[in-house]
């Protein structure tokens, strides 16, 4: 089972959708989460944090650690392991991924009844461009 939630970032402007791998990390873990505004006026410590595309996450490394430790064999627990092992990080590519797809899914919904076989096509082609632009802004889980 996997955990998912919605979190505001420190100044408020933004929202994010996250997503914690097979539960192992409690939402508390993530002790911030600061979008482009307001990462700005962060003083970066990468031992406890995690940039992606403007966007900052921090981590309670120390809860991290007895957390992973308990469910995994984890040896060396970085914010770049919670975050690209997905133990704590965007659901999806972005904070806003999943948004994104079920606005794509709407705007796609009278194709898909229409045409299964071009809605299909449609819907890869456009994911597949949308990725690639992730790649392009430096998109951490797009580079993958």
């Amino acid at each position: 089972m996997c955990l998912h939630q919605k979190r505001t970032c420190a100044c408020g402007r933004e929202e994010a959708f996250l997503f914690h791998r097979d539960n192992v990390l409690p939402e508390e873990v993530l002790l911030a989460l600061y979008c482009p505004v307001c990462a700005r006026e962060v003083d970066f410590d990468a031992s406890t944090m995690i940039r992606d595309a403007g966007w900052i996450l921090e981590y309670d490394m120390e809860a991290a650690r007895f957390y992973l430790a308990r469910r995994t064999s984890m040896a060396r627990v970085s914010p770049e392991v919670i975050f690209d092992g997905d133990y704590c990080s965007w659901y999806g590519l972005t904070p806003r991924d999943l948004e994104e797809s079920a606005r794509l899914n709407r705007e796609l919904e009278p194709l898909r009844k229409r045409d299964l076989r071009r809605y299909i096509e449609e819907m890869r082609l456009r994911r597949s461009r949308r990725v690639e632009e992730l790649k392009a802004h430096g998109w951490r889980k797009a580079l993958r």
